[in-house]
């Protein structure tokens, strides 16, 4: 997200999160379709549109990718670092070394000890252009009838949807390079589960380990427990335990793959990590940009197309301290 927040984008962000605003005496969502007609010329009409478009672009460019920013931000806090940076810069991430040093003992009047390195290390995350093509027909242009809030706040949900299964999809795959003392496959074993937890507490320096997964996976810890009234109320309110054993339960949220009704993230996985550890790097690289691909005519069916682009790149940190266990 930019350092300052211009006007427009406030506005946008307001809209997206659905506040109730005024702005210049007229709600946001009015306020948001005056400046695009303000951009058109005063009035939106094709004729207008056509002569004023890149303007138009630039508004919905701005409010996408202030919406994008504070949703990925927001929404995948939990797990992931997020950086935001400028066309062609390459940034990298700071690996800390957790390792413990090895104490040696000194024989009086020695100082003879073999030097270790501090193994600080950089992680680097490629980007790629990702993008999605809309159209809408002539004449709902010409008859004003394109929602421009609604379609922003369409495309910041698809992008940020998009992520999430690129997300879980990388954190799933690293799976192969875990040991098997931190990558476990089996029947739901709450001694194995913390096994990994002790592992990833005494790896990360005595860090406080927690436990993520959806909604059913967490579930079929806390179902385990002996339950209390209390945790039968809890477990009624919000779907299972918030701690087990001293070790928080953090729930990942759950999403359809796009077009489908398969969920894209498994609902047999448990990821144990230390608290407040981002394991998962998001660079998100330059601005939006929306080119149009064809304008009215250029077609036979008359429909007007454009393409929204964003540069992005995920990566899982492969060094960060984290176990998985797949229940069987």
């Amino acid at each position: 997200m930019k350092a300052k927040m211009t006007d427009l984008a406030r506005l946008g962000l307001d809209v997206y999160q659905n506040k109730n605003v005024m702005f210049n005496e007229v709600s946001g969502e009015d306020a948001l379709r005056n400046a695009i007609n303000e951009a058109c010329g005063g009035e939106f009409n094709y004729k207008n549109f056509r002569a004023n478009k890149y303007n138009v672009f630039s508004i919905i460019e701005e409010v996408l990718d202030v919406t994008l920013g504070v949703v990925i931000t927001n929404q995948f806090d939990n797990l992931a670092e997020v950086k935001n940076v400028a066309v062609g810069e390459k940034p990298s991430f700071r690996v800390d070394d957790a390792s413990l040093f090895r104490i040696a003992r000194i024989a009086g009047g020695n100082n003879d000890l073999r030097r270790q390195k501090i193994l600080n290390r950089r992680f680097e995350v490629d980007t790629d252009y990702f993008g999605v093509k809309i159209y809408a027909e002539l004449e709902l242009f010409i008859a004003g009838l394109v929602d421009w809030s609604s379609m922003v706040n369409r495309l910041t949900i698809s992008f940020a949807n998009d992520l999430g299964v690129r997300i879980y999809e990388a954190i799933a795959n690293s799976y192969t390079a875990l040991n098997q003392t931190y990558g476990v496959t089996g029947t739901y074993d709450e001694d194995v589960l913390f096994d990994i937890v002790q592992h990833i507490e005494a790896k990360s320096g005595g860090r406080k380990a927690v436990i993520m997964g959806t909604k059913k996976a967490l579930r079929k810890v806390s179902k385990a427990l002996d339950f209390s009234d209390a945790m039968k109320d809890k477990m009624n309110q919000v779907g299972f335990i918030g701690q087990v054993g001293g070790t928080d339960l953090v729930l990942l949220p759950q999403a359809h793959k796009i077009g489908s009704d398969e969920f894209f993230v498994d609902d047999n996985m448990l990821l144990i990590v230390p608290q407040n550890e981002k394991l998962v790097k998001i660079v998100v690289e330059g601005d939006t940009q929306m080119i149009e691909v064809s304008d009215a005519g250029a077609r036979n069916d008359q429909q007007m197309e454009y393409q929204i682009q964003k540069k992005l790149g995920v990566g899982v940190m492969q060094s960060a301290i984290y176990g998985m266990y797949k229940l069987a």
